[in-house]
């Protein structure tokens, strides 16, 4: 019995001693690493003892304050004008005026070389001149139009225009009841349209005040509502520098300005101070800046001119005064486009002035010269590589039966221009197209009047290799 009893108390020590060993077994497997490691814990270190520089990481860091560190750290690179005024309020600028993406772009660039004043439209969206003119706010008389889908920029010139109430384009234009279409063929709509910018030259007022100015054989005065006919157009800008801006009077003018300001139309060449008549009209589109200039050579006596207290056209009887505004104009933008008001009427003979002027201009800085006034279609000049274009002759201003022009001038995505010239006639109050056979004399005396230029069946004109 008692052996018993010491048998059954052995086998029960032998068996809790396995369950013990079991348990701790299993315990040492569970917790063992996998490569048989088993760390020693380490108590933490105190709180005013830092972690070891090496092992920081960003990730708490903002990516703009990075990529202004890096702009200012490569500055280098950055081969522009105003490459002294980087600092860091002025990519605090810049972010607030086109976004922390631009900055980090322009960063990850300038971290990968240079970045230069022919580079940067590629890098940032913008030439250095739309860039600078948007980063300060300087955008007075400045439309910004985004970008177009091929990135090419088509400005559309067409010549003289006249809603006068009275006389024959606004009365066809209502006997007819088609709109602009009764007056302009669509064919031709549609190119004004299409364009990013079409202008047009506004000659006469919009108004019903004033009396005709004494002496001038012929003054013109449209209702201000007929202004709306630019919209059916596709016209967005126009010049003043003529001379019937001011054939009502000073009340004339005045109106005129606010009429189209009031739809929203652009205008230029005339203003209620010489410093509104003589400035330049801006356009930023596809990140590049063009300006227009517009200026007047006819007519001292009764059209007049602005002065510094005195509204009235920009006058330009000399090289000098419109030279000096394209070269000032050059200064803040990548194109400069000269619209100016000059020649004889009704011959496509050139004058001196003309010649010498369109020369000027070119050297002051225009890439292209857009002239008017002849009421007929002139001659085409390419000098220095810049087409002139004398006169387009009239677009929608009187019932004669006259040749004229429509200029598209492109400026492609790699900058380089273009340009397309359409003969056109005016024929019994409607402008078109003047194609095919029925053309084609017209086509021949423009050939003819070519100046260092030449001109394929399409219309695309180019200077001589």
């Amino acid at each position: 019995m008692m052996k018993n009893k010491g048998t059954i108390i052995t086998i029960a020590i032998i068996t809790a001693l396995a369950i013990v060993c079991a348990v701790l077994l299993t315990a040492l497997l569970t917790d063992e690493p996998s490569d048989g490691y088993s760390p020693t814990p380490v108590s933490p270190p105190p709180e005013n003892v830092s972690e070891p520089s090496e092992n920081s990481t960003p990730m708490n860091l903002d990516s703009f304050e990075l990529a202004k560190a890096s702009i200012l750290e490569n500055i280098g690179n950055f081969e522009v004008s105003f490459k002294d005024d980087v600092d860091e309020a002025f990519i605090d600028k810049m972010s607030e005026a086109f976004g922390s993406d631009t900055v980090e772009t322009l960063a990850n660039a300038l971290d990968s070389g240079v970045v230069s004043t022919e580079s940067m439209r590629s890098v940032v969206g913008y030439t250095e001149k739309a860039f600078l003119s948007i980063l300060n706010g300087e955008l007075e008389r400045t439309e910004q139009l985004g970008n177009t889908e091929n990135r090419a920029t088509t400005l559309v010139f067409v010549g003289d225009v006249s809603f006068s109430d009275g006389y024959s384009v606004m009365n066809q234009y209502r006997s007819r009841g088609k709109g602009a279409e009764g007056i302009v063929s669509e064919e031709v709509l549609k190119i004004m349209r299409d364009a990013t910018v079409t202008m047009a030259n506004n000659e006469f007022t919009f108004t019903t005040r004033g009396a005709p100015i004494p002496n001038k054989m012929w003054t013109f005065r449209g209702k201000p509502e007929n202004v709306s006919i630019y919209y059916e157009m596709g016209v967005d800008i126009v010049g003043l520098a003529n001379n019937h801006a001011f054939d009502y009077g000073p009340d004339s003018l005045t109106d005129t300005l606010a009429t189209l300001d009031k739809a929203g139309i652009a205008r230029l060449g005339a203003g209620e101070n010489l410093e509104e008549a003589k400035a330049p009209y801006y356009y930023i589109v596809n990140g590049m800046k063009i300006a227009i200039v517009a200026g007047s050579a006819i007519d001292p006596y009764s059209t007049r001119g602005a002065k510094e207290n005195q509204s009235g056209v920009f006058q330009i009887f000399d090289t000098v005064s419109m030279s000096r505004e394209i070269s000032a104009a050059k200064e803040n933008a990548d194109y400069v486009i000269a619209y100016v008001h000059w020649g004889i009427e009704s011959t496509t003979n050139l004058t001196g002035g003309q010649k010498s002027m369109g020369k000027a201009f070119v050297d002051a800085g225009a890439d292209v010269v857009v002239g008017m006034h002849s009421h007929c279609m002139q001659g085409l000049e390419y000098y220095k590589g810049k087409l002139i274009v004398y006169s387009l002759g009239n677009f929608t201003f009187s019932s004669h039966d006259l040749t004229c022009g429509m200029l598209k001038t492109t400026i492609n995505a790699d900058g380089t221009i273009g340009n397309v010239y359409y003969p056109m006639m005016q024929k019994d109050n409607f402008t078109y197209i003047n194609s095919g056979e029925k053309g084609k004399s017209q086509f021949e005396l423009l050939k003819s009047l070519l100046i260092n230029a030449e001109i394929s069946d399409d219309y695309t004109v180019t200077e001589p290799k």
